[in-house]
């Protein structure tokens, strides 16, 4: 389980840590460089001389180390809901995160939110309350905490230009492939002006973004009649908002 969770740590999913492939995980744990997950950013490129996987054959050091140690340093600078979805609490992906980290804007924010002030924000719920509430109560995910911070992994979103709110109270649904959003970027873009990213389409939804290899979804939102954007009114909706 610790080499399926320092993978996933490492997947573009989460903080897309240069080299942590499965291979490298499994490498960090059988030649006990960590225990588990809340020693991954202690390590040094000393402590990886010591695995052969990070060396080349005749005892250098690989460029492979390099590598590593500088992916987990631009780790330690992700946004907090990356770091939030990289803990793997059950239930939080991308979408939800997103709404914590706008909403507490900490790592000890959330930690010390109850299970109803969690459940109030748009996008999460009382399952996924719950479950947040019962992640922190572990103790050893509190190392897990303890040592990022200590390691220098940002635990708080750094303070940033207050976007204008023009999608508040709007649901959006993005389907296909954008030019010049990932999905996450896109969902991130929708939630931190205010509205809702939805992944299906339903009578509530106001409207859909529809990129290349859109699919059922825009089907739906045809037979719904939901008003659908291309990419240049998806951007300009989130500069100048319905009106």
């Amino acid at each position: 389980q610790v080499v399926e969770r320092l993978f996933y740590i490492g997947s573009r999913s989460a903080l897309d840590i240069d080299v942590l492939g499965y291979e490298a995980a499994a490498a960090l744990l059988a030649d006990k460089l960590v225990v588990d997950e809340a020693d991954l950013f202690s390590l040094t490129l000393k402590d990886l001389s010591k695995s052969d996987f990070f060396v080349k054959k005749d005892g250098s050091r690989s460029v492979i180390a390099d590598r590593f140690i500088a992916g987990l340093e631009v780790a330690k600078t992700r946004p907090l809901w990356r770091i939030l979805v990289a803990l793997s609490i059950r239930h939080v992906g991308p979408t939800s995160a997103q709404a914590l980290a706008n909403k507490f804007g900490s790592i000890e924010n959330i930690q010390k939110a109850s299970s109803q002030e969690l459940a109030s924000i748009d996008g999460v719920g009382q399952v996924i309350a719950d479950a947040i509430v019962e992640w922190f109560d572990v103790p050893w995910h509190k190392q897990i905490i303890k040592k990022w911070e200590k390691a220098g992994v940002a635990l708080v979103d750094a303070p940033k230009e207050q976007l204008k709110q023009t999608l508040v109270g709007l649901t959006i649904v993005v389907t296909g492939s954008l030019n010049d959003f990932t999905r996450d970027g896109a969902s991130e873009a929708i939630t931190s002006r205010g509205g809702k990213a939805a992944s299906s389409v339903s009578a509530k939804t106001d409207f859909v973004v529809a990129g290349d290899s859109a699919g059922s979804k825009l089907d739906k939102a045809q037979e719904l009649g939901i008003t659908i954007l291309d990419e240049a009114g998806f951007k300009t909706l989130l500069e100048k908002g319905i009106n």
